[in-house]
Formats: structure tokens, sequence, C-alpha cells
């Protein structure tokens, strides 16, 4: 009896370890040697497959075959790839990543020929809101702020039009955004619209809604549904100060008194000179007769000038050089780089001379009545305003927020 007691603990035992072994999953083996790296400056994904032993044929067909979805012009250092490469040492699936949301992957097939597929993150939108005082500039405050540094830029590209950030700031001022944001896991990995934007301070008071009714009105606009965008910016690159205002002023070179049509921004060589408004180049080239006389050489230096609709013309003087493909006769849009900032012609230093004509008489720029943008259109205005009611909600919480954050 004993030995039958003992044999029937022994058949438990075997089968629960049979049973247990049941259990064990034991994972394949990874049939992969896995590369993983970044596009160096010089080199692109054609020369990085060479480099790692790919085919000259199979190189080909891979990059043939992703320019199909991605174009590999636009690729650029830091770009991350990574190699899944058999046992034979031949490249069976490539993972291209231009950033943190696209993968695009090609992988050989059954014919030894090859597909490509793209996978794309799911994001989740949030709305972030952002109130602060001015301390310093704007782009230092909004950025300390915690803003993202090209949300700080789109920030202070609704407001061109209307407040020269170089100079009309003041410590003191009011900003609040209303902005996008795009994340995966907890990480922001891109920001979308700007909803609404805010300036307030001693020489501003200016609020921007983002409307897009899905056709063709898009932009920021006015409670009152009046474009934010305006004929004219209300300077033409980033500048350091203004050396010269318009009016009467002695010549620093021919030390005579005459007028000085145009303001002169000092500016660092090289800085990029943008079009004001919209137009077409009707000069390229080197131009005398600075600021009015005749028959004089020297003047303006390298110079550029655009016609505008309604009789109004631009001058750019002085610049170090064009943008290249700027010719006479083309097509220019508003912001877009025409030149840089240099010293040529009759100049004491590196800075940009800006003239407005009006039916070829100068005015000055600084005090031009600048024409707005096409407003709402009236089919739109109920949607505009439910957007606007909605933003503004948002602005109550945000100087909600900013104010207990002070006063706790």
């Amino acid at each position: 009896m004993k030995n039958l007691f003992l044999l029937l603990i022994l058949v438990i035992i075997l089968i629960s370890c049979t049973h247990q072994e049941q259990l064990i999953e034991i994972e394949p083996p990874d049939p992969y040697d896995h590369v993983y790296g970044k596009l160096k400056t010089g080199k692109s994904l054609y020369s990085i497959l060479l480099d790692n032993d790919v085919s000259y044929q199979d190189a080909y067909k891979i990059t043939k075959e992703l320019n199909k979805l991605y174009d590999l012009r636009y690729s650029h250092p830091n770009d991350g790839f990574h190699l899944k490469i058999d046992t034979l040492g031949v490249v069976q699936i490539i993972e291209y990543l231009p950033n943190k949301i696209d993968k695009y992957i090609v992988a050989r097939d059954s014919t030894d020929e090859f597909e490509v597929f793209h996978e794309k993150l799911v994001l989740k939108k949030d709305i972030r809101l952002l109130t602060t005082i001015l301390k310093s500039s704007l782009y230092e405050t909004l950025v300390d702020g915690g803003l993202d540094p090209q949300l700080v830029m789109k920030f202070s590209d609704i407001f061109q039009w209307d407040i020269d950030f170089f100079i009309d700031p003041r410590e003191g001022d009011t900003c609040s955004i209303i902005y996008e944001a795009f994340s995966h896991n907890g990480e922001i990995l891109k920001y979308g619209n700007i909803l609404g934007a805010s300036y307030r301070g001693k020489l501003f008071d200016l609020t921007a809604y983002y409307f897009d009714n899905g056709s063709n009105v898009r932009g920021y606009y006015s409670n009152d549904g009046e474009s934010f965008q305006k004929a004219f910016l209300r300077s033409p690159l980033n500048y350091s100060f203004i050396s010269s205002y318009f009016g009467m002023r002695l010549h620093p070179i021919t030390k005579k008194v005459w007028l000085h049509n145009g303001v002169d921004y000092a500016a660092p060589h090289g800085t990029p000179v943008v079009s004001s408004a919209d137009g077409k180049v009707i000069h390229k080239g080197w131009k005398g007769g600075h600021p009015t006389p005749k028959g004089n050489t020297g003047g303006y230096g390298n110079t550029v000038m655009i016609r505008h609709t309604n009789g109004y013309k631009t001058l750019y003087g002085h610049l170090s050089a064009y943008v290249k493909n700027l010719y006479v006769g083309k097509r220019i849009q508003q912001g877009e780089v025409i030149g840089y900032v240099g010293s040529t012609g009759w100049s004491t230093g590196p800075h940009l001379h800006y003239t407005i004509y009006q039916h070829d008489k100068p005015i000055n720029p600084l005090s031009l009545n600048n024409v707005s943008g096409p407003p709402i259109p009236e089919q739109s205005m109920n949607e505009f305003m439910d957007s606007v009611h909605y933003i503004d909600e948002l602005f109550k919480e945000s100087q909600k927020t900013f104010l207990q954050s002070i006063f706790g």
C-alpha cells in the first residue's frame, strides 16, 4: 500500500510537470540583424544602403519605390532609418522616418521586388491656453512661458501688419494665445493652428480669431469680421533700429539738407529683405539719385523696385545682393525675400533704405493708412460669430488661470 501511494504521488508530479511544459511559450529567434541610424550631412539614403553592403540594384529599387510616397529630395540630416537584414546579408525591410509621426516601410515581397507602405501615428488633439505679461522681448517672454518657438513666430505673423515687434512692445503688455497641440503618449509631436491671439498694452488692444469655412475663407479676423491681413507689412525686414526717418535731414555724405524720402532700417549685413506687398518687379540693379536729385552716381546702390495695386510702388535700396531668380517682370508675393541688407551706394553702414510711392510721390511708410484684406462674407458671419464666442470663452479661462497663478 505504501509503495502504491508513492507511485500515485510520482504520477501526479509527472502530469503536473508535463502540463507546465505545455504552457511555456518559446519565442522564435529574431531572423534579422538590425541597423539603426540617422542621415548625416552629405549622406543620402542611397549611400547609406551602399555603406551597409546593399547591392546597387537593390539600393536603386528601394529608393525608387520609396519616392512614390516620400520625395527623398526633401530628406535632411537626422532623418531616421531602420534596416532589417536576413542571415544571408540581404536587406528585407527598410523603415524610413522623416519625423516622429510618419513611417515609410519598403519591404521585399515573394517575387524579390519591393513594395512601399506608409504608417502614421494617431495623434490626440488638445486645445492649449497661455496668458503672460511681457517682461523682456516678445520672443523671450513667450518661450519662457512654455510656448514653442515656432508658435511665437506664428503669433508675431498674425499681428505683423499692425505691430512692429522690434519697437512697439512695452514691458507690462499682455499676450494671450490659444493653440492646437497634437501628442502621442503625452509627447507633443506637432502644433496646429493658433485659434486665437490677443495683444493688449499701452499702444494696442488687438484680438485675432482664426476662421476657416472649408472653402475660400481662411485667416485671422477681428470680432467684427475685418481681416488682420493688410496691403503692406509694417516693415520689410527684421531690423535693429531706425537710423533715419522720413523728412528733411542733413545728408551724412553730401552734408546738404534735403528730403529723406523713406525710412532707413539699420540691420546686420545679409539680413533678408522681403516685399512688403504683392506686386511685380519693375527694377533690379544699380540705382542713383539718392534721395531725390537727378544725375548723381551711387545713390541707392543695389536696388529693387516693385509696383503694387492702386498706384503704389516700393523701393528697397543699398542691398548687398539679390535673391536668386529675381528679375524684372516677376510676380512677387507679400513676405517673399527679394534681397539682403548691405551698404552699397551712398551709405555709411549696413541698412535698408525703404520708400513707398503713391502715384510716384513718396509717402511716409510709418504713417501709411493701410488697407485691410477682404472681410468675412455675409453668408459666413453666423458661423464665424459662433467661433468668436467659443474662442472668447477660452480667453476667459486662460486669463483666469493666469490670475490664479499670480494671486493664488
